[in-house]
């Protein structure tokens, strides 16, 4: 076995100023990736971790008050060998923003984070977590296409979460410092787990999956007057991802994007045909639907239907629906 403990430490009676930088130190030492801290927090911080090293796997259990950090675009672009590190929590919580989505991390989630994407993070109640980080080059060619199809925060549901998360656990506790493993197996386990959670998302719940798609397209037809309604906004106002969105939509005729903009086309197609809206501008159909911009409007009006909405207005007039605006 090729297993030992680098270091443990703890900030003990440091003052917050000297705890929060020795806390950064160490856990920038730990998990061999830089990025920038935050403002120091206010009064009294507390924080420890310790650092277990198995092959090219890093163990890391750290515990620390709230605070805040991130990893800009120029971070990623400086690495010099990608890592993947599956964190999983113990206590308290943590907001992290990665490749332009936001998660809510607390106890018994699983999240999946890699070097490559610019990071935001806000430990907003004091966090127990333990990560398991490693070069991406360990991981099969199969996990690493899989962790771009997936959530990177594993579903509550998902079997291989519970496993994951079990394995990271095991692996850090005190008991397991003497025990005989190899870097191998590990990673044997943790490449079984994260295809099994893949191979899981591809075959979804029918029903689940057909009633959230359902719930997603009602709320998209009594918002579309809205312009700020997007993809963002919706995934946040339901708790999720755009990425499980965009998933949710793959067997779908449209995008959510494209839905978004065909049901408000439609409705600017009813209103341009009707007699009673004759007297409004196209720009002011155009904006009560949601559009921001008339020039894109025209141009996707354009390509759904053949025709300008002023040819619209046009045709309607010729056969007795609406006279010319």
């Amino acid at each position: 076995m090729n297993s030992f403990v680098r270091e443990s430490w703890e900030s003990g009676s440091s003052s917050g100023v000297d705890a929060y930088e020795g806390w950064v130190h160490k856990l920038k030492e730990a998990q061999g990736s830089d990025w920038c801290p935050g403002a120091t927090p206010a009064g009294a911080f507390s924080a420890s971790l310790r650092h277990k090293v198995i092959g090219d796997i890093n163990v890391i259990e750290s515990r620390c008050d709230p605070c805040t950090g991130y990893r800009t675009a120029a971070h990623a672009n400086r690495i010099d060998e990608p890592s993947v590190i599956f964190l999983t929590y113990l206590e308290g919580g943590e907001n992290i923003e990665f490749g332009g989505e936001r998660y809510s991390l607390a106890a018994g989630d699983t999240f999946v984070w890699d070097s490559s994407k610019a990071t935001k993070f806000e430990v907003y109640e004091s966090l127990h977590k333990v990560a398991l980080a490693m070069p991406a080059r360990l991981l099969s060619h199969n996990v690493l296409n899989t962790l771009d199809q997936i959530p990177r925060k594993f579903n509550l549901s998902s079997g291989s979460r519970f496993l994951l998360n079990s394995l990271i656990r095991a692996v850090a506790d005190r008991d397991f410092d003497s025990a005989d493993v190899e870097a191998e197996t590990i990673l044997d386990a943790v490449n079984a787990f994260v295809v099994g959670a893949g191979r899981i998302e591809a075959l979804p719940d029918k029903s689940l999956s057909d009633r959230q798609c359902r719930d997603i397209k009602r709320y998209v037809e009594q918002h579309l007057a809205d312009p700020l309604l997007s993809i963002g906004q919706i995934a946040e106002v339901h708790r999720t991802s755009k990425r499980y969105l965009h998933w949710l939509f793959r067997s779908e005729p449209l995008t959510l994007n494209e839905f978004i903009i065909f049901r408000r086309l439609e409705h600017c197609r009813v209103d341009l045909l009707d007699p009673d809206r004759a007297h409004l501008h196209v720009s002011q159909i155009a904006y009560a639907w949601g559009f921001a911009n008339v020039s894109h409007f025209s141009k996707r009006y354009r390509a759904l239907f053949n025709e300008s909405p002023t040819q619209t207005r046009q045709n309607a007039r010729a056969i007795g629906l609406a006279p010319v605006r």
